[in-house]
């Protein structure tokens, strides 16, 4: 009786838990596992460090100021960079070229796959739909806004 009460309740808790199988514009694989608000990234390059979520426009004037700043984050030992082009829908071989023009070596999520990662963040309300924008994953899985200017002080 006790093995089935268990198992009902890993069960039950499953249900909960939403898993998000990302995919990069270098058809790789991110996989996610979102409980109760906090993401589980199951890829090693990933797991239990700190993620910064950058949403970004190839269009967006605004984002083209942070390239700069972007361009610094990615040489923090500290931290992994997930790109997710949130602007229009450019295709993936126009953000493959946009990414080499300006040196943008991170993973950059494929068009499509990236709406599970964006509705995840739009419940928490972290997110409003606008770029860009900045979320760090903790090492623990938590999701905060953050200003990409600040990122380096607050690790």
């Amino acid at each position: 009786m006790k093995k089935i009460v268990s198992i009902l309740l890993l069960l039950a808790l499953s249900l909960f838990a939403q898993k998000m199988s990302l995919q990069t514009i270098k058809n790789e694989y991110i996989i996610i596992n979102e409980d109760e608000g906090i993401l589980n990234f199951i890829n090693k390059k990933y797991h239990n460090k700190n993620v910064v979520l950058y949403f970004f426009g190839r269009d967006c004037p605004h984002c083209q100021r942070k390239v700069p700043q972007i361009k610094k984050l990615m040489k923090n030992p500290k931290i992994e960079i997930i790109g997710v082009h949130a602007y229009k829908n450019i295709g993936n071989k126009a953000l493959k070229a946009y990414a080499k023009k300006v040196g943008y070596t991170f993973d950059i999520l494929a068009f499509g796959t990236d709406v599970k990662l964006m509705k995840f963040l739009e419940k928490l309300k972290i997110w409003d739909g606008s770029v860009p924008f900045t979320a760090l994953v903790d090492e623990e899985g938590n999701v905060y806004e953050v200003d990409t200017s600040m990122i380096d002080e607050q690790l």
